[in-house]
């Protein structure tokens, strides 16, 4: 009996701290280790300027995460093979955006999925110069989640700008 209550604490003791430990990574400002566990997907290598916002943490029924990267053109393709991908649109508005904006933004609206515009899902920093154009929109199955909502937005030269969000119901 009394080793069975050792263990029984050893156990314990073992969550509670791989509990912590995941929480003081996360707040270290580990931004890639938090996308990709929030999202349930990897980032490519050449992922930078991670920025990550969004409840997913501490939310209970509705809560969601909210990612935007760098990345350079030619990771793309093997970006995309990793997820399963429903419907695929274009943009609903042509010309230059802005994917610090959340909502439907230049996105068709009668798309399965979207980023929130709600303000805990918000407040994005632009790290590139120059424009951003609004390329392709994705809903995906999501590994993690309910849903999977994936932005592409090209840089030009310099690389292309992605927005993941991750939404629970």
């Amino acid at each position: 009996m009394k080793r069975r209550v050792i263990i029984i604490g050893a156990v314990f003791a073992v969550a509670v701290c791989a509990v912590v430990a995941r929480f003081l990574v996360l707040g270290c400002g580990n931004s890639r280790f938090r996308a990709e566990y929030d999202h349930g997907i990897s980032l490519p290598q050449s992922a930078r300027n991670i920025q990550c916002k969004g409840d997913a943490w501490h939310g209970f029924l509705d809560r969601g995460a909210v990612t935007l990267f760098e990345m350079s053109h030619e990771d793309l393709r093997p970006f995309l093979s990793q997820l399963r991908i429903r419907s695929r649109n274009g943009p609903a508005k042509t010309g230059a955006g802005d994917p610090c904006i959340g909502g439907w933004n230049v996105w068709p609206t009668g798309s399965s999925t979207a980023c929130p515009g709600n303000p805990e899902y918000c407040g994005f920093k632009p790290t590139w110069g120059g424009f951003a154009i609004p390329r392709e929109m994705l809903s995906c199955d999501s590994p993690v989640g309910d849903w999977l909502h994936v932005e592409v937005w090209d840089l030009s030269a310099t690389g292309l700008v992605v927005k993941l969000c991750t939404n629970w119901h």
